[in-house]
Protein backbone atom coordinates (compact mmCIF):
# COMPACT_ATOMS: atom_id res chain seq x y z
CA UNK A 1 0.00 0.00 0.00
CA UNK A 2 1.32 3.30 -0.87
CA UNK A 3 1.71 5.56 1.98
CA UNK A 4 -1.03 8.05 2.10
CA UNK A 5 -0.53 12.01 1.09
CA UNK A 6 -2.69 14.33 3.79
CA UNK A 7 -4.44 17.41 3.43
CA UNK A 8 -4.00 19.71 6.13
CA UNK A 9 -5.12 22.83 4.75
CA UNK A 10 -6.65 24.69 1.70
CA UNK A 11 -6.58 28.69 1.21
CA UNK A 12 -7.83 30.73 -1.64
CA UNK A 13 -8.35 33.83 -3.14
CA UNK A 14 -10.88 33.95 -6.04
CA UNK A 15 -14.02 35.69 -7.28
CA UNK A 16 -15.92 34.33 -4.47
CA UNK A 17 -15.79 35.39 -0.93
CA UNK A 18 -14.12 32.79 0.25
CA UNK A 19 -10.81 33.77 2.07
CA UNK A 20 -10.38 32.48 5.53
CA UNK A 21 -13.31 30.60 5.02
CA UNK A 22 -14.02 26.81 4.47
CA UNK A 23 -17.52 27.30 2.33
CA UNK A 24 -18.75 29.06 -0.27
CA UNK A 25 -21.29 31.72 0.56
CA UNK A 26 -24.91 31.53 -0.15
CA UNK A 27 -24.72 34.75 -2.29
CA UNK A 28 -22.17 34.55 -5.27
CA UNK A 29 -20.68 36.75 -7.47
CA UNK A 30 -21.36 37.38 -10.72
CA UNK A 31 -19.78 38.32 -14.16
CA UNK A 32 -19.34 41.60 -15.52
CA UNK A 33 -18.12 40.58 -19.05
CA UNK A 34 -18.51 37.14 -19.00
CA UNK A 35 -15.11 37.10 -16.39
CA UNK A 36 -15.38 36.27 -13.02
CA UNK A 37 -12.54 38.35 -11.06
CA UNK A 38 -10.82 37.42 -8.19
CA UNK A 39 -12.30 39.71 -4.56
CA UNK A 40 -9.25 40.85 -3.32
CA UNK A 41 -8.71 40.67 0.31
CA UNK A 42 -7.79 43.16 3.04
CA UNK A 43 -4.31 42.78 2.75
CA UNK A 44 -2.96 45.56 5.62
CA UNK A 45 -3.58 42.69 8.25
CA UNK A 46 -0.76 41.14 6.40
CA UNK A 47 1.80 43.77 4.94
CA UNK A 48 2.71 47.57 5.26
CA UNK A 49 2.03 50.02 2.76
CA UNK A 50 5.31 50.24 1.50
CA UNK A 51 5.15 46.47 0.61
CA UNK A 52 1.97 46.74 -0.81
CA UNK A 53 3.53 49.02 -3.42
CA UNK A 54 5.79 47.12 -4.61
CA UNK A 55 3.35 43.60 -5.36
CA UNK A 56 1.08 43.34 -8.10
CA UNK A 57 -2.30 42.06 -8.10
CA UNK A 58 -1.69 38.13 -8.50
CA UNK A 59 1.94 38.70 -6.26
CA UNK A 60 -0.26 40.16 -2.88
CA UNK A 61 -3.05 37.50 -3.70
CA UNK A 62 -0.85 34.98 -3.78
CA UNK A 63 1.40 34.97 -1.19
CA UNK A 64 -1.35 36.21 1.67
CA UNK A 65 -3.05 33.11 0.09
CA UNK A 66 0.15 30.89 1.04
CA UNK A 67 0.45 32.54 4.42
CA UNK A 68 -3.02 31.92 5.31
CA UNK A 69 -2.66 28.07 3.86
CA UNK A 70 0.48 27.44 6.12
CA UNK A 71 -1.44 29.66 9.19
CA UNK A 72 -4.70 27.04 9.16
CA UNK A 73 -2.24 23.84 8.87
CA UNK A 74 0.20 25.30 11.73
CA UNK A 75 3.39 24.39 9.84
CA UNK A 76 5.96 27.97 10.13
CA UNK A 77 8.38 26.74 7.76
CA UNK A 78 7.30 24.69 4.86
CA UNK A 79 10.04 21.75 3.87
CA UNK A 80 9.34 22.23 -0.14
CA UNK A 81 7.63 25.04 -2.08
CA UNK A 82 6.01 24.10 -5.39
CA UNK A 83 3.42 25.52 -7.64
CA UNK A 84 1.80 25.54 -10.65
CA UNK A 85 0.69 28.13 -13.21
CA UNK A 86 -0.41 28.20 -16.93
CA UNK A 87 0.03 32.13 -17.68
CA UNK A 88 2.00 33.64 -14.44
CA UNK A 89 1.66 37.11 -13.73
CA UNK A 90 0.19 38.59 -16.95
CA UNK A 91 -0.67 42.14 -15.85
CA UNK A 92 3.56 42.58 -15.20
CA UNK A 93 4.18 40.86 -18.52
CA UNK A 94 2.58 43.45 -20.02
CA UNK A 95 3.83 46.41 -18.41
CA UNK A 96 7.01 45.31 -19.23
CA UNK A 97 6.53 44.73 -23.31
CA UNK A 98 4.46 48.23 -23.04
CA UNK A 99 7.59 49.70 -21.73
CA UNK A 100 10.07 48.49 -24.25
CA UNK A 101 7.83 49.84 -26.77
CA UNK A 102 7.63 53.10 -25.13
CA UNK A 103 11.17 53.79 -24.32
CA UNK A 104 11.87 52.06 -27.40
CA UNK A 105 14.40 49.24 -25.75
CA UNK A 106 16.08 52.26 -23.38
CA UNK A 107 15.99 52.51 -19.55
CA UNK A 108 13.51 50.05 -18.58
CA UNK A 109 11.90 49.85 -14.89
CA UNK A 110 13.06 46.36 -13.90
CA UNK A 111 9.93 45.51 -11.13
CA UNK A 112 7.56 44.27 -13.97
CA UNK A 113 10.13 42.31 -14.95
CA UNK A 114 11.19 40.61 -12.26
CA UNK A 115 7.71 40.12 -11.15
CA UNK A 116 6.36 38.52 -14.44
CA UNK A 117 9.00 36.07 -14.11
CA UNK A 118 6.98 32.56 -12.92
CA UNK A 119 8.67 32.06 -9.75
CA UNK A 120 8.81 35.39 -8.33
CA UNK A 121 5.67 34.14 -5.67
CA UNK A 122 7.69 31.23 -4.82
CA UNK A 123 10.50 33.07 -3.87
CA UNK A 124 8.78 35.97 -2.33
CA UNK A 125 6.61 33.05 -0.01
CA UNK A 126 10.43 31.73 0.51
CA UNK A 127 11.39 35.00 1.80
CA UNK A 128 8.47 35.66 3.76
CA UNK A 129 8.95 32.83 5.67
CA UNK A 130 12.63 32.57 5.48
CA UNK A 131 13.25 28.93 4.16
CA UNK A 132 15.76 28.06 1.70
CA UNK A 133 14.16 24.94 0.92
CA UNK A 134 13.26 23.28 -2.22
CA UNK A 135 11.43 25.66 -4.04
CA UNK A 136 10.07 25.02 -7.73
CA UNK A 137 7.14 26.08 -10.58
CA UNK A 138 5.98 24.26 -12.87
CA UNK A 139 4.42 25.94 -15.92
CA UNK A 140 2.48 23.50 -18.31
CA UNK A 141 -1.21 24.62 -18.99
CA UNK A 142 -3.71 22.43 -18.02
CA UNK A 143 -1.42 20.12 -16.32
CA UNK A 144 0.56 22.65 -14.25
CA UNK A 145 -0.58 22.64 -10.64
CA UNK A 146 -1.05 18.48 -11.15
CA UNK A 147 2.69 18.34 -11.67
CA UNK A 148 3.10 20.76 -8.68
CA UNK A 149 1.33 17.75 -6.48
CA UNK A 150 2.87 14.91 -7.96
CA UNK A 151 6.09 16.28 -7.55
CA UNK A 152 5.51 17.03 -3.38
CA UNK A 153 3.23 13.74 -3.68
CA UNK A 154 6.79 11.90 -4.50
CA UNK A 155 9.21 13.53 -2.44
CA UNK A 156 6.69 12.66 0.55
CA UNK A 157 6.36 8.86 -0.32
CA UNK A 158 10.68 8.94 -1.20
CA UNK A 159 10.60 10.29 2.56
CA UNK A 160 12.71 13.65 1.12
CA UNK A 161 10.54 15.46 2.73
CA UNK A 162 7.46 15.34 5.40
CA UNK A 163 5.20 18.79 4.55
CA UNK A 164 5.23 20.68 1.41
CA UNK A 165 3.35 23.97 0.57
CA UNK A 166 1.68 23.42 -2.80
CA UNK A 167 -0.23 25.81 -4.79
CA UNK A 168 -1.03 27.47 -8.04
CA UNK A 169 -1.71 31.48 -9.50
CA UNK A 170 -4.02 32.64 -12.09
CA UNK A 171 -5.17 35.95 -13.56
CA UNK A 172 -6.96 37.35 -16.70
CA UNK A 173 -6.13 40.75 -18.17
CA UNK A 174 -8.24 42.65 -20.51
CA UNK A 175 -5.41 42.19 -23.47
CA UNK A 176 -5.79 38.49 -22.56
CA UNK A 177 -9.41 37.67 -22.27
CA UNK A 178 -9.71 39.67 -26.09
CA UNK A 179 -7.17 37.38 -27.44
CA UNK A 180 -8.42 34.26 -26.00
CA UNK A 181 -12.26 35.77 -27.09
CA UNK A 182 -11.00 35.97 -30.53
CA UNK A 183 -9.63 32.44 -30.29
CA UNK A 184 -13.31 30.81 -29.14
CA UNK A 185 -12.24 30.26 -25.17
CA UNK A 186 -15.14 32.14 -24.15
CA UNK A 187 -19.31 32.88 -24.75
CA UNK A 188 -19.52 35.34 -27.74
CA UNK A 189 -22.87 36.40 -25.67
CA UNK A 190 -23.21 37.28 -22.20
CA UNK A 191 -24.11 34.91 -19.58
CA UNK A 192 -24.38 34.72 -16.61
CA UNK A 193 -22.72 32.48 -14.08
CA UNK A 194 -26.21 30.56 -12.69
CA UNK A 195 -27.26 30.29 -16.58
CA UNK A 196 -23.96 28.50 -17.69
CA UNK A 197 -25.12 25.29 -18.56
CA UNK A 198 -28.51 26.61 -19.91
CA UNK A 199 -27.75 27.06 -23.54
CA UNK A 200 -26.18 24.80 -26.02
CA UNK A 201 -23.30 27.02 -27.14
CA UNK A 202 -19.77 26.75 -27.51
CA UNK A 203 -16.83 29.09 -25.22
CA UNK A 204 -17.06 29.28 -21.21
CA UNK A 205 -17.03 31.92 -18.87
CA UNK A 206 -13.03 33.35 -17.85
CA UNK A 207 -12.01 33.24 -14.45
CA UNK A 208 -8.78 33.77 -11.96
CA UNK A 209 -7.48 33.15 -8.91
CA UNK A 210 -4.53 31.49 -6.09
CA UNK A 211 -4.79 28.31 -4.12
CA UNK A 212 -2.81 26.98 -1.58
CA UNK A 213 -2.67 23.51 0.27
CA UNK A 214 -0.37 22.28 2.69
CA UNK A 215 0.18 18.86 2.26
CA UNK A 216 1.77 16.06 4.51
CA UNK A 217 2.54 12.58 5.59
CA UNK A 218 1.32 12.94 8.91
CA UNK A 219 -2.50 12.39 9.55
CA UNK A 220 -3.70 14.65 12.58
CA UNK A 221 -6.06 17.43 11.79
CA UNK A 222 -6.19 16.49 8.37
CA UNK A 223 -8.74 17.96 5.91
CA UNK A 224 -8.48 15.01 3.26
CA UNK A 225 -6.30 12.30 2.02
CA UNK A 226 -5.35 12.33 -1.41
CA UNK A 227 -5.63 8.83 -2.53
CA UNK A 228 -4.03 8.90 -6.09
CA UNK A 229 -3.85 11.60 -9.35
CA UNK A 230 -4.23 10.07 -12.57
CA UNK A 231 -2.69 12.45 -15.56
CA UNK A 232 -3.89 12.05 -19.48
CA UNK A 233 -2.95 14.01 -22.84
CA UNK A 234 -5.58 13.71 -25.31
CA UNK A 235 -7.37 10.88 -24.21
CA UNK A 236 -10.70 9.39 -26.15
CA UNK A 237 -13.88 8.11 -23.65
CA UNK A 238 -12.39 5.22 -23.63
CA UNK A 239 -9.43 5.89 -22.09
CA UNK A 240 -10.99 8.26 -19.28
CA UNK A 241 -13.05 5.27 -18.12
CA UNK A 242 -10.05 3.04 -17.73
CA UNK A 243 -7.87 5.36 -15.47
CA UNK A 244 -10.98 6.21 -13.37
CA UNK A 245 -11.58 2.20 -13.17
CA UNK A 246 -7.78 1.78 -12.57
CA UNK A 247 -7.83 4.90 -10.10
CA UNK A 248 -10.43 3.23 -8.08
CA UNK A 249 -9.28 -0.22 -8.30
CA UNK A 250 -6.00 0.78 -7.26
CA UNK A 251 -7.83 1.47 -3.71
CA UNK A 252 -10.36 -1.09 -3.30
CA UNK A 253 -13.18 0.48 -4.32
CA UNK A 254 -16.01 0.94 -7.29
CA UNK A 255 -17.92 3.17 -8.80
CA UNK A 256 -20.41 2.52 -5.94
CA UNK A 257 -17.94 3.86 -3.59
CA UNK A 258 -17.75 7.41 -4.84
CA UNK A 259 -20.43 9.73 -3.32
CA UNK A 260 -19.55 12.83 -5.17
CA UNK A 261 -18.00 13.34 -8.37
CA UNK A 262 -16.81 16.89 -8.88
CA UNK A 263 -16.65 17.95 -12.73
CA UNK A 264 -14.81 20.62 -14.66
CA UNK A 265 -18.03 21.01 -16.98
CA UNK A 266 -17.76 24.23 -18.06
CA UNK A 267 -20.48 24.64 -20.57
CA UNK A 268 -18.51 24.55 -24.01
CA UNK A 269 -20.68 21.91 -26.09
CA UNK A 270 -17.28 21.38 -27.78
CA UNK A 271 -15.71 19.27 -24.72
CA UNK A 272 -18.42 18.92 -22.42
CA UNK A 273 -18.92 15.61 -24.03
CA UNK A 274 -16.25 14.12 -21.89
CA UNK A 275 -17.95 15.00 -18.46
CA UNK A 276 -21.28 13.35 -20.37
CA UNK A 277 -19.49 9.97 -20.90
CA UNK A 278 -17.87 9.40 -17.05
CA UNK A 279 -21.53 10.83 -15.76
CA UNK A 280 -23.00 8.66 -17.34
CA UNK A 281 -21.66 5.96 -15.49
CA UNK A 282 -21.72 7.04 -12.14
CA UNK A 283 -24.68 5.49 -9.95
CA UNK A 284 -27.97 7.47 -8.88
CA UNK A 285 -26.84 7.62 -5.30
CA UNK A 286 -23.73 9.26 -6.24
CA UNK A 287 -23.45 13.70 -6.38
CA UNK A 288 -22.72 15.67 -9.65
CA UNK A 289 -20.99 19.16 -8.92
CA UNK A 290 -19.58 21.51 -11.12
CA UNK A 291 -17.22 24.57 -10.12
CA UNK A 292 -16.86 26.47 -13.06
CA UNK A 293 -19.84 28.31 -12.81
CA UNK A 294 -18.33 29.63 -9.47
CA UNK A 295 -14.88 30.04 -10.69
CA UNK A 296 -14.72 30.14 -14.19
CA UNK A 297 -12.16 28.65 -16.52
CA UNK A 298 -8.30 29.01 -16.59
CA UNK A 299 -5.36 27.09 -16.98
CA UNK A 300 -5.27 25.92 -12.77
CA UNK A 301 -9.03 25.99 -12.46
CA UNK A 302 -8.33 22.39 -10.51
CA UNK A 303 -7.37 24.63 -7.50
CA UNK A 304 -10.96 25.65 -6.79
CA UNK A 305 -12.07 22.11 -7.40
CA UNK A 306 -9.61 20.94 -5.21
CA UNK A 307 -10.31 23.61 -2.27
CA UNK A 308 -14.37 22.98 -2.72
CA UNK A 309 -13.67 19.27 -2.87
CA UNK A 310 -12.02 19.82 1.12
CA UNK A 311 -14.73 21.49 1.70
CA UNK A 312 -17.79 19.35 0.82
CA UNK A 313 -15.60 16.33 3.02
CA UNK A 314 -14.97 18.57 6.24
CA UNK A 315 -18.87 19.89 6.09
CA UNK A 316 -20.54 17.33 4.45
CA UNK A 317 -22.79 19.95 2.64
CA UNK A 318 -22.62 20.80 -0.91
CA UNK A 319 -23.26 24.42 -2.32
CA UNK A 320 -26.91 24.51 -4.19
CA UNK A 321 -25.32 26.56 -7.17
CA UNK A 322 -22.95 23.69 -6.97
CA UNK A 323 -24.57 21.10 -7.36
CA UNK A 324 -25.53 19.77 -11.26
CA UNK A 325 -27.31 16.32 -10.40
CA UNK A 326 -28.26 15.42 -6.93
CA UNK A 327 -27.67 11.99 -5.44
CA UNK A 328 -29.44 9.94 -2.84
CA UNK A 329 -26.54 9.56 -0.16
CA UNK A 330 -26.23 12.13 2.93
CA UNK A 331 -22.55 11.08 3.70
CA UNK A 332 -19.69 12.03 1.61
CA UNK A 333 -16.49 9.57 2.21
CA UNK A 334 -15.22 9.53 -1.48
CA UNK A 335 -15.03 11.89 -3.61
CA UNK A 336 -13.72 11.85 -7.46
CA UNK A 337 -12.54 15.01 -9.51
CA UNK A 338 -12.49 15.05 -12.93
CA UNK A 339 -11.22 18.15 -15.03
CA UNK A 340 -9.56 19.13 -18.40
CA UNK A 341 -8.57 21.87 -20.32
CA UNK A 342 -10.37 22.38 -23.49
CA UNK A 343 -9.83 18.61 -24.20
CA UNK A 344 -6.09 18.23 -24.12
CA UNK A 345 -4.65 17.98 -20.44
CA UNK A 346 -7.01 16.00 -18.19
CA UNK A 347 -6.58 15.22 -14.23
CA UNK A 348 -8.52 12.77 -12.12
CA UNK A 349 -8.26 12.80 -8.22
CA UNK A 350 -9.31 10.77 -5.58
CA UNK A 351 -10.41 12.30 -2.02
CA UNK A 352 -11.37 10.34 1.28
CA UNK A 353 -12.29 12.04 3.99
Amino acid sequence: MKDIIYMKSASAVCAQDIFRKDTIPDTLATTGNNVLNLLEPDYRQYFSIMQLRRMSKLTKAGLVTAIEALRQSGIEKPEAIITGTGKGSLTDTEKFLKSIDEFEEGTLNPSPFIQSTYNSLNGLIGLHHDVDCYNTTYVHRGFSLEHAILDAILQIREHQISNALVGSFEEITTQHFTIKHKLGYWRKEKVAPESLFNTDASGSIAGEGTFFFTLSAAPENSLAEIRGLRLLFEPDHEAVAAAMKSLLTENQLTIEDVDVVVSGRNGDNRFDHYYDALESVSLNHTHITTFKNISGEFDTASGFALWMAASILKNQEIHPQALYRKGTTSTFRHLLIYNHFYGEQHALYLLKK
